[in-house]
């Protein structure tokens, strides 16, 4: 076998490799996109299981939830300190998940839960005092489309699970 032989040989197989690499490379990313997409989800039931466990086991914390909708403009710096670091536990989870539907990160399926969730959470007057301080933090389309979200619910909504 000559030297231009060889040559062609090594063309080709180079050739072949590099196929190989770029569909290697596309199953990367798709199993990236996927494990994105379980993460935050899973990140955000995380979320509501432990609100709706701490909100079913414990008195204490249910009272104070069911007042931030009625009394949040009468909180002490105390209680307000502890609304708010509720809603940014909350927010940021959702906002970041709004963010890589943008971006075409998360399914159709997802999206309808989560749009539920934006939905209930804007009407929740902590959840809007700490959007205000962290919303420059996300681009403008994530911005635009909470901020279309009504801050105030046309119904009575105090518990997530009736409505």
């Amino acid at each position: 076998m000559g030297l231009e032989q060889v040559y062609l040989v090594t063309e080709i197989v180079v050739g072949i490799a590099f196929v190989i690499s770029i569909i290697f490379l596309a199953l990367q990313v798709r199993q990236n996109s996927t494990f994105l997409r379980y993460s935050m989800s899973r990140d955000r039931r995380s979320n509501e299981n432990w609100l709706f466990e701490t909100l079913s086991t414990d008195d204490n914390f249910r009272a104070f939830h069911s007042r931030i909708m009625t009394d949040y403009e009468n909180f002490n710096d105390d209680e307000k300190y502890r609304a708010d670091s509720l809603a940014m536990r909350t927010l940021t989870s959702n906002l970041n998940e709004l963010l890589a539907y943008q971006n075409g990160l998360i399914t159709e399926d997802e999206w309808r839960s989560l749009k539920w969730i934006l939905e209930f959470t804007a009407t929740r007057p902590n959840i809007q005092t700490v959007y205000k301080r962290i919303k420059d933090q996300y681009p403008k389309e994530v911005q635009r489309y909470w901020e279309r979200l009504p801050s105030v619910s046309s119904k009575n909504v105090t518990n997530p699970v009736n409505n």
